[in-house]
């Protein structure tokens, strides 16, 4: 899974990139994130000194554009792309997750959204049969993998139904409003959702997991933020059961997507140019310690995917 511990699958070679698993216009997308994102960070280690990650992250970045030209042919030859080329991504890949935590904290989100796509990605390459895992929701969530993505996703379902009930047994106008809306909300979510059991594959599987998030914070608070917990105990017990039921499976579901469909990530452009006198203080405080005198280039904003 994306970001947890060794894989067993790497063992295995990369078969033909056809039939279920990633759609191809999705897994291009994910590729161009993963590229982005390391020229971004590249920058970022660059212009602090770190030559190390620098490097593993520029390696990266390099084995993902040779593999973004592979995908890129998919209309010529819908074969899986080089072996050579899969695997140097792999290898740059687990370089960069052996390091992760020597990247500075203010860059850490941005790396574990990197590492989420690259992995995602290597996934879609290795076992293309395999339905997509979801990226993790803040780098922590799902805190554990252990119920199913169908099984999930019948709940799903029956946890709209039971928010829909609660609308009808409700004594308060405020008690019925919050179980329609809920109810709705959360039915409609489910339906176009990138999984097996929805109707549409619309939303993106971790837009889905935050919802389910979200509605469950909803349902808890919803009958004492509004006053109806006394007025309306049967509609409030059953609300609030719901959304206890909805965060703790929630919190351990296996997110799986069907298509992979993601949404692109825009480049943050590389560090802001320091001040000279800043930039100089730095730079002989990291010749003290053995490192390189950043280079200006490093803190020019990525051309054409900075927005304006």
């Amino acid at each position: 899974m994306p970001g947890r511990g060794p894989r067993a699958w790497l063992l295995v070679r990369p078969s033909a990139c056809s039939g279920r698993g990633m759609d191809r216009t999705a897994l291009h997308l994910e590729i161009r994130n993963a590229i982005s994102i390391s020229d971004e960070l590249s920058r970022h280690e660059h212009a602090l000194g770190e030559d190390e990650l620098s490097g593993c992250l520029a390696s990266l970045r390099g084995a993902l554009c040779d593999l973004e030209r592979d995908v890129g042919r998919s209309h010529e030859d819908a074969s899986a792309p080089d072996a050579e080329t899969v695997e140097a991504v792999e290898r740059a890949l687990q370089s960069l997750i052996i390091r992760r935590y020597e990247v500075p904290g203010s860059l850490r989100a941005r790396t574990e959204q990197l590492l989420g796509s690259a992995e995602r990605v290597s996934l879609a390459l290795w076992d293309p049969t395999e339905r997509v895992p979801s990226k993790p929701l803040l780098g922590k969530l799902p805190l554990a993998r252990v119920i199913p993505q169908d099984v999930h996703s019948v709940l799903d379902y029956v946890h709209a139904a039971c928010f829909l009930l609660s609308a009808k047994l409700a004594r308060t106008g405020r008690g019925r409003a919050v179980g329609l809306a809920l109810g709705a909300g959360l039915g409609a979510t489910s339906a176009v959702t990138d999984y097996r059991l929805s109707a549409a594959k619309l939303l993106p599987i971790e837009m889905h997991e935050g919802f389910d998030h979200a509605t469950g914070l909803a349902a808890i608070a919803a009958p004492f933020l509004l006053g109806y917990a006394r007025k309306d105990p049967v509609a409030a017990m059953i609300q609030i059961g719901l959304g206890i039921g909805t965060l703790v499976t929630s919190a351990i579901t296996d997110y799986r997507a069907e298509l992979g469909i993601t949404r692109p990530l825009r480049s943050h452009g590389g560090p802001p140019q320091p001040n000279r006198d800043v930039a100089e203080a730095a730079d002989e405080a990291g010749e003290r310690l053995g490192r390189r005198p950043r280079v200006p280039e490093a803190q020019r904003d990525l051309e054409g995917l900075v927005p304006t």
